[in-house]
């Protein structure tokens, strides 16, 4: 099936770009396996021709461990975000947490070698505290927990940039009648990490 021609109920449903989010987060390493972060993201809706710009506030904390050569993510962050719709140019806000299990698996002897390839997968479900009223992207629609990503991947690593690619699909309440809207997405992400360290080594 062609996605770029669907049609359902005479409304057509094109693929193409749906979210574009550059996100700044500082994190903070209390433990091996504890840390805390915070920070800014910008995002950029599209979502059949709905178009948002969002800003977010971002708090989170994660708790790592390892069984064996798997690592374990749990990942619990506080959004808040501030959605303008680019069509009808309403601001609206929204308060959501959300709750992410993530996996990682490296395809590489770990103890050898600082780079290589890793499968990973995850589960992130959304607790809406309140939802926005002015489009379907951060909408609470009825339900404290209206959204669900799941994501399954293959990434790299170079030790401080890592690259991924992978299939997520998003489940959405996406309105007050409760209807559930799914989406098949190609998931490309670039991360990088810079240490405080590094940056006073060339600061000084």
């Amino acid at each position: 099936m062609n996605t770029s021609a669907l049609k359902i109920g005479e409304k057509n449903f094109p693929s193409g770009h749906a979210h574009f989010i550059p996100h700044l987060l500082l994190n903070y390493k209390l433990t091996d396996k504890w840390n805390v972060g915070g920070g800014y993201a910008f995002g950029r809706h599209d979502i059949f021709g709905l178009r948002e710009n969002e800003n977010r506030i971002v708090l989170q904390t994660a708790y790592n461990y390892k069984i064996g050569k798997l690592t374990t993510n749990n990942r619990g962050r506080f959004e808040w975000r501030s959605p303008l719709n680019l069509q009808t140019n309403v601001r609206s806000d929204a308060s959501i947490f959300r709750y992410q299990l993530g996996l990682n698996y490296p395809l590489y002897d770990t103890k050898k070698y600082k780079r290589g390839f890793y499968a990973l997968a995850s589960n992130e479900v959304f607790l809406y505290l309140k939802g926005v009223t002015n489009g379907p992207v951060s909408s609470k629609n009825g339900l404290l927990l209206s959204e669900n990503w799941s994501n399954i991947g293959l990434g790299y690593t170079t030790g401080k940039n890592r690259i991924e690619v992978g299939y997520g699909f998003q489940s959405l309440v996406r309105n007050k009648k409760q209807d559930i809207r799914f989406l098949n997405l190609l998931q490309l992400s670039f991360t990088t990490t810079i240490n405080w360290d590094d940056v006073q080594y060339w600061y000084y």
